[in-house]
């Protein structure tokens, strides 16, 4: 059976793709969620809204979960010598980047409010935890560019069209609502935001209205470009629809349906793109010695991919005891993550080149 090949950068006759209507199910997790949301009270008799995580920290804890296998499956890509030597500028920017903002900005912070207010505190972790409000800010923000980044360009692969001053401005007051949605659930338990948070949703709210205004000129655009495919447009209307069910999910009391939504839609995805570059790398030849014991064993990369970074993740959210070294922690690997992942699928680079859409 042929598929439309998508020209995506990648090498001919790779034994993997990634298929774009897998992709395009993978979107199916936003009005599943939606169905739950508007089934639970009259059907569940609130049962999901009743064991709704609502405390931060929870909702922090979860994220880290969920986030964490995703981010070891990128980072086992470059047990790959050409891959290392390729990227060993970026990577020790990476690590300099995450480890300065994910530690250093919150002490800082935290030491300058503890002097201005003066606030007791002593230890290393006194003062992370004081600051940590910078991070999670900073966090907040740079989580939702990156998911819906991908996603976007997924987009515009997916309809061959490029980038217009709508899409831009679409792009733009999308991610800025969402940085700032995920930002007052992460901190729904302070008082400020509490008493403000009707306020606080009419900006969200208005944010979006703005960005529907130039999400529908671009699909105008879309629906004039002959070269458009059926899936790509689905697609770019299924990441519109994610943004809404969303927002009505955190209307609805479901805020930390809301932030699982986008969280696993890119993480599923990303799983998707992993798994057929791991294949597609070490095909004919073991690139990555993390896949050579099991390739002799007659295991395929894409099979261990998922479950190598889990069992990773495992072991090192295991490691540390400290609730806030371990917060810090996943925050550095989020910034590293975020920051690698800028440059490694681009156009023309190695990792690109073994992942085909089709």
């Amino acid at each position: 059976m042929t598929a439309t090949t998508f020209d995506s950068g990648a090498l001919p006759n790779l034994p993997m793709h990634v298929k774009n209507r897998t992709l395009l199910g993978i979107m199916m997790i936003a009005p599943l969620a939606a169905i739950l949301a508007l089934i639970d009270k009259p059907l569940l008799g609130g049962t999901i809204l009743n064991n709704m995580v609502t405390n931060p920290r929870d909702i922090a804890f979860w994220t880290a979960v969920l986030t964490v296998p995703h981010i070891v499956a990128s980072l086992v890509t470059f047990a790959d010598r050409e891959y290392l030597t390729h990227h060993k500028k970026r990577l020790a920017k990476a690590g300099f980047y995450g480890l300065l903002l994910a530690f250093a900005a919150p002490f800082v912070v935290g030491l300058a409010i503890t002097e201005i207010f003066d606030i007791p505190a002593h230890a290393f972790e006194d003062f992370i935890a004081v600051g940590s409000i910078a991070t999670l800010i900073i966090m907040a923000f740079y989580t939702m560019y990156h998911n819906l980044m991908q996603q976007y360009g997924i987009s515009l692969m997916m309809l061959r069209q490029a980038p217009t001053f709508d899409f831009q401005m679409w792009r733009w007051f999308t991610i800025i609502p969402a940085g700032f949605a995920y930002t007052i659930l992460m901190t729904s338990d302070a008082p400020e935001v509490r008493e403000n948070w009707p306020l606080l949703i009419s900006v969200i709210g208005g944010g979006l209205l703005i960005a529907t205004i130039f999400g529908i000129r671009f699909l105008f655009t879309i629906l004039k470009n002959p070269n458009r495919t059926k899936v790509g447009l689905w697609y770019f209307l299924a990441n519109m629809s994610v943004l809404y069910v969303c927002f009505g999910l955190i209307l609805s009391g479901y805020g930390f349906m809301a932030t699982l939504v986008p969280r696993l839609t890119h993480d599923f995805t990303a799983f998707w793109v992993y798994m057929v570059h791991d294949e597609n790398r070490n095909a004919d030849k073991v690139r990555n010695p993390v896949y050579a014991l099991p390739k002799k064993l007659g295991l395929h990369p894409w099979m261990l991919c998922a479950p190598i970074a889990i069992a990773i993740s495992a072991v090192l959210m295991g490691m540390a005891e400290s609730l806030i070294l371990v917060t810090m922690f996943v925050t550095a690997l989020n910034y590293i993550h975020y920051y690698i992942e800028g440059y490694m699928w681009k156009r023309g680079e190695p990792h690109r080149q073994y992942v085909p859409f089709v």
